[in-house]
Order: C-alpha cells, then structure tokens, then sequence
C-alpha cells in the first residue's frame, strides 16, 4: 500500500474515531446525565455501557494517533532538529523515538499504578447521605419534616413530591416509551389494580403496601431488586404519602 494512501486511511479513521468521542461524550452529558444509569437508556444501552463506548473509543483514537505519529516520526524530528541548526539522520531519530517511546510507557505504567494504589472505598453512610442530597436535595428537607411533623402528609403534593420520584427513578423502564413487565408509574390503576397479585399500594398502610417493600430493597423475588431500591429519603416520603391516604389527583391518571 502506498504511503499516501496508508495516511488517509489513518486520518479518517482518527477523525471518524473522534466523531464518535464528541457522540458518546455528548450523549454522557446531557441525554443521560450522572445519576440515570438504573433509570434511564439510549437505544437500550445504559449509561455505562455508553461509558464503556466511550473509553474504546478513545483507546482507539490514541492507537491511530500513535501510528500516525509513527508514519511521520523522521519528518517531525527533522523538523523539530532544523528549528535548532542540527540534522538529525534517519537511524537517529528512530534512537529518540524509542527512548520516548519507552519514557511514554513508563509514565502510563506508573499513572495506572498509582490511580489503582491510591483508589479507597467510600463510607456507606456518607455515599447515601450524599447521593440523596445531590439527586433530590428538597425531598430530603420534606422528609426531615415529615419525621417531626404530623401536619406534614397535608402539604405533600403529589406532583412535586411523589410523581417527581417516580419520574426521575422509574419511568425510564416503566413508563410510556417502555414499559417493562406492562407495568408504567404513570398510571393510577397499575398502582391500585387488584389483579395479578394485588395491589401495590393499600392507602392508609405503608407498612402493607408491596410497593415499600420493593422500593425500599426487601423485596428480593422480582428482577434485578437492586435496580429497583431507591434512597432513603425517597422511601420515606412515599411511606408518609400511603399513610396519608395515597391521593391521586384525577388530573395526574
């Protein structure tokens, strides 16, 4: 194959490559935000498989790289050698490429070493208390209140407070654009239908109610249960919702 031709292969492909880490890095950022992996998916992909794209991708991007630079190594010295009055031969500058080379290799040994070395576990408690702040900083101060204050479950707001978590954690697998298992949040009858089993919800009893059961991860008879558990400050809020009477506004069917 011709040298001309072997670089515009390596040039598309190095610019098709990175096409596809503006895509994933796009799609990472915005159609599936952190936070959505358990809830949400992109052409039934979740948000780490998208982020396992994204890192092949980039692996890929940085082999093209590597071999452009390795089709053009002798020209670059030369050029970098003129800039400062030598001349660099051909058996010279594959010398500097290999030291570089082995340099390069060290440092990416010795980056992966310490990034394994340094990686620590996080505290249960403080990984929850920050993920309930960050996800939903306001039903954590509702349900604060909701522990002290009996007056509480009269200002609850469905659409506010109980919709908003089912929005935000279930609708992306039981919802109208998928509903696993025929099952959607956003209808009333699915939560209160008697058939296939029961009812999820029993107003007035939280403690009754299966749909605690499964939210709050004792539920361990239904697919993937770990997908299904929410935070605490999530179940805690529709436990006092369903104590309160589990009201459903006609308008929200």
């Amino acid at each position: 194959m011709k040298r001309i031709s072997l670089n515009l292969i390596v040039d598309l492909a190095a610019a098709i490559l990175l096409l596809g880490m503006i895509a994933t890095g796009y799609i990472l950022r915005f159609p599936l935000p952190p936070g959505t992996n358990k809830s949400h998916s992109l052409w039934g992909v979740t948000r780490h498989g998208w982020g396992s794209l994204h890192f092949w991708i980039s692996a890929a991007l940085l082999g093209v790289l590597l071999v452009h630079v390795i089709l053009h190594w002798h020209w670059l010295v030369s050029v970098v050698s003129k800039r400062f009055g030598q001349s660099i031969s051909e058996k010279r500058s594959l010398h500097i490429g290999l030291i570089i080379g082995a340099m390069l290799t060290g440092v990416s040994v010795l980056f992966v070493w310490i990034s394994y070395r340094n990686v620590e576990p996080i505290n249960d408690a403080e990984f929850v208390g920050h993920s309930q702040t960050a996800a939903s900083g306001e039903v954590n101060q509702l349900t604060t209140r909701a522990n002290g204050n009996k007056a509480f479950s009269s200002r609850l707001s469905f659409s506010k407070d109980v919709s908003t978590i089912f929005e935000r954690s279930c609708l992306g697998c039981h919802g109208p654009k998928r509903a696993t298992g025929n099952f959607r949040v956003d209808r009333k009858q699915d939560f209160f239908a008697k058939a296939n089993g029961g009812p999820l919800i029993v107003p007035g009893k939280s403690s009754e109610s299966p749909l605690i059961a499964i939210v709050s991860g004792r539920r361990t008879d239904i697919p993937r249960p770990d997908r299904h558990r929410l935070p605490e400050a999530d179940v805690t809020l529709l436990r006092t919702w369903i104590d309160a009477g589990a009201e459903w506004p006609a308008e929200e069917h």
